[in-house]
């Protein structure tokens, strides 16, 4: 099918609009997972969408295929996700499903579609494959006009922001922040950390799809200038920047310094299981050792499951799991529904953090650390980037060294280990290590880019 190459992916639907992912396509697919939903005895959805510049046209268009399915649909407006997968997870059990039309933390020239149930992202196995093929096939036919669906519009956000501050624990001392929404969907998250009693300043909250003052992916080190300047000048005691959709959120200490997503995920780790002693914590296979040792050390029990947060939240389900995380700072807790929602983390860092009595900094420093790389993004083709990780596998197990193909390759030596896997959202191949010092670390991240740069020739995919 023209245009759709590359575009339905392991738990979301995103391309480059209009070339690869335009109204005409949004429609068709819309159309698509209406046929397939109905089947399913699904009556409706909500429908929602973040900041970019795209958003409306899309939605139309997918809005506009659902109901030609029957489908009924409840605009939601301009909204971050996790308000999408609140109202599946509350009511669900009516027949509703949710669609976010977003591409996350992508540059500004990508959109997307995200389906939710249950307070669950579907993955490519359980929805997005069958819409490939049904589009491949030719696509079902609209009903007749009679039975077509219909379109209303509510505001539901008051009633989440209720609903998300009656969960989260306040903090149990005075805190000051500094929240940049990164001209996303998260608008009103100054707001809600006033109302948890936190004092809060807003940088970056007017939502605007081009993104201008920095990219929405707290993994990027530009991502935190503004916020690591204003927490300095304003003296704050800690910064958050969340993703275009606010499922994702990054923390800066009282410096300005960004603290990792390892580090906010002990963090937490540590209020969760203080709250919940024994409890299990799920983790995706980037994260550093540091974490999965940590967390045993606090009496909980770690679970390692591939990147993604369809394949975390079915883990948490399935395992009973308190809390989840993600090095790429998507955060779960069992006790709001189980689904990332990057405000109420930041909401349950602050009461974290508040309970120490000491700055954050400090915290960080006290807690247990491995030599590790940033997460480093090599371009690849969509077509080609999984071929490339089979490659190095087959290469790996071929020397006789400790593969753990649970997502890509991890290769286990002695004195670290490194990842070398294929992003689920991009045209890329992700790449990290760690070892227990600098000099074991140097060594091991050399042969990772040598490995990989190697497998990329031999398969004609370097400068492609």
């Amino acid at each position: 099918m023209p245009g759709a190459v590359g575009i339905f992916r392991a738990y979301d639907i995103r391309g480059i609009y209009p070339e690869e992912l335009g109204p005409e396509l949004a429609l068709r697919i819309g159309l698509a997972y209406g046929s397939i939903a109905s089947g399913r005895g699904v009556r409706g959805i909500y429908l929602g969408r973040d900041a970019r510049l795209s958003g409306p046209a899309l939605a139309a268009a997918f809005s506009a295929g659902a109901m030609a399915s029957g489908l009924e649909v409840v605009d939601v407006g301009l909204v971050h996700t996790p308000l999408i997968y609140w109202l599946t997870a509350r009511e669900g059990g009516r027949g509703m499903e949710g669609v976010m039309v977003t591409a996350s933390h992508n540059p500004p020239e990508y959109n997307g579609l995200k389906v939710s149930h249950g307070g669950m992202a579907y993955s490519y196995g359980d929805l997005y494959g069958e819409v490939e093929r049904a589009l491949a096939g030719g696509g079902p036919a609209p009903l007749p006009w009679d039975r077509a669906g219909g379109r209303s519009q509510e505001d539901r956000l008051g009633e989440y922001l209720e609903d998300l501050l009656g969960r989260a624990p306040r903090p149990e001392r005075g805190l000051r922040a500094v929240v940049d929404s990164s001209n996303g969907s998260c608008w009103f998250a100054r707001d809600a950390m006033l109302r948890a009693g936190i004092s809060a300043m807003a940088l970056n909250s007017e939502p605007d799809g081009r993104f201008p003052r920095h990219p929405p992916d707290p993994l990027r080190e530009e991502a935190y200038s503004d916020v690591s300047e204003a927490v300095r000048r304003e003296g704050a005691d800690f910064g958050v920047v969340f993703d275009g959709d606010c499922d994702r959120v990054g923390f800066v200490d009282e410096s300005g310094r960004p603290i990792g997503g390892d580090a906010a995920a002990m963090i937490l780790a540590r209020d969760v299981l203080s709250r919940r002693p024994g409890s299990k914590v799920v983790l995706n296979v980037m994260m550093s050792g540091a974490v999965v040792d940590y967390v045993r050390s606090l009496g909980g029990t770690p679970i390692m499951v591939r990147v993604g947060h369809s394949f975390i939240q079915e883990a948490m389900a399935a395992e009973g799991a308190a809390f989840a995380a993600e090095i790429s700072g998507h955060l779960y807790f069992s006790d709001h529904y189980g689904f990332d929602d990057a405000l109420y983390a930041a909401l349950r860092f602050a009461a974290a953090i508040s309970r120490e009595g000491e700055p954050l900094s400090r915290i960080v420093a006290s807690l247990p650390r491995y030599h590790s790389s940033p997460e480093q993004r090599v371009p690849c083709p969509d077509d080609l980037k999984f071929r490339v990780v089979e490659e190095l596998r087959r290469r790996y197990e071929a020397e006789g060294l400790r593969v753990i193909p649970i997502d890509g390759v991890r290769v286990e030596v002695e004195d670290g280990w490194w990842i070398i896997r294929a992003s689920n959202t991009e045209p890329a191949i992700v790449m990290r290590a760690e070892a227990r010092d600098e000099g074991a670390l140097a060594r091991i991240s050399s042969r990772m880019r040598s490995d990989l740069e190697d497998a990329l020739r031999s398969l004609g995919t370097a400068g492609r």
